[in-house]
């Protein structure tokens, strides 16, 4: 890492004028105001500490300077989290880097890492990069140093193919899960608040690490989590079909790192009823009709032809909340249109059905 020898914000981000919206260190932050300059408690880039720079589109950023930071140095870190920087020019695996045992976790953008007993460093943060910053939680203070010796030990591979559909944030938190009921490698695991998705993973195995973003005051995380909100998983596989999960799931905090040792499948009932377009459409001879219900019913489903003379009865029962489908065999009757009509309680809807022979 290197700074020029003026260090100040002003100075040092000169080259992201109009594109950079705000730098933020640990505990202090600034902002650039037209016809003003940049305004808040954050003056100085320390060599030593670690930003988050928000910016309006993607760019690139170099800093031109003549002193190189002594990779080496010596890090002053207090008990809680703490925005490091990493002043190597090469990367280094976590297993070899850090030889501390105060260390609880290490959380980077969208990846982190935690150490399990008798198991060692477990996350998506296999590797510390050069021009990056990392929150270190420590139990107590401390002083660190970066360890950079050699080893012929192997170190942890994190495999993982993402396309992040959602939106990084400086505020953010991971779920460490051992294990989750029915879950196969590549799935996917997905967190929400409010609604909005706010971080997923695929599934290499026990203590993936969930990344949950949480609300840090911009409009692209507006819906996301806030303190003391519990968020919610769901998995989905690569047929498409999707479950919930429940468990015993911490109250979401910003740079936590929670462990977790199983999320169970949740039963998810429908909030409404309906019928579902039968499938296929036209067809010759059997199709499939899929309905919901949101709590226990009588259920009637019936076929009529066009002059309204009921042809067919697929349903007349008492059905469970939840999802269900009836098959109608139209193999004894003759082409044409007809009418599938579902009664439940007080929900009544009818669809048309095309049987072409």
């Amino acid at each position: 890492m290197s700074l020029p020898e003026d260090n100040t914000v002003d100075n040092v981000l000169s080259s992201l004028d109009g594109v950079v919206e705000g730098i933020i260190g640990q505990g202090e932050a600034s902002s650039p105001i037209p016809g003003i300059g940049w305004v808040g408690s954050l003056t100085d880039i320390s060599p030593s500490s670690g930003y988050w720079l928000k910016v309006n589109e993607d760019t690139n950023f170099n800093v031109i300077s003549e002193d190189v930071s002594e990779k080496d140095m010596m890090y002053s870190l207090s008990s809680g989290a703490n925005l490091i920087s990493y002043p190597s020019g090469y990367g280094e695996s976590i297993d070899n880097a850090i030889t501390s045992d105060l260390i609880e976790g290490i959380i980077g953008e969208g990846v982190a890492a935690s150490p399990i007993p008798n198991l060692g460093w477990v996350g998506s943060l296999t590797e510390f990069e050069p021009n990056h910053g990392y929150w270190f939680k420590v139990s107590e203070e401390m002083d660190f140093q970066y360890n950079y010796e050699l080893t012929d030990e192997l170190s942890r591979h994190y495999i993982a193919f993402n396309e992040k559909d959602y939106n990084q944030s400086t505020e953010q938190s991971f779920y460490f899960i051992e294990d989750i009921e029915n879950i196969e490698e590549g799935d996917i695991v997905s967190a929400y608040c409010n609604g909005a998705k706010v971080g997923s993973r695929e599934w290499i195995g026990a203590y993936t690490d969930i990344p949950a973003m949480g609300n840090d005051n911009s409009d692209l995380t507006k819906d996301y989590c806030r303190a003391n909100q519990v968020p919610t998983f769901r998995v989905e596989k690569p047929n498409g079909e999707t479950y919930g999960l429940t468990g015993d799931i911490p109250v979401w905090d910003s740079n936590g790192l929670h462990m977790l040792s199983s999320l169970q499948e949740a039963i998810i009932l429908p909030d409404s009823y309906s019928l579902a377009a039968a499938y296929p459409n036209p067809f010759n001879p059997t199709t499939t009709i899929n309905f919901a219900l949101p709590t226990n019913t009588e259920v009637s489903i019936s076929v009529y032809n066009l002059q309204g003379r009921e042809v067919a009865s697929l349903a007349n029962q008492s059905y469970d909340a939840g999802y269900h489908s009836v098959i109608w065999n139209a193999d004894t009757h003759s082409s044409g249109v007809y009418f599938v009509k579902m009664v439940a309680g007080s929900y009544i809807n009818t669809q048309n059905l095309m049987l072409v022979k």
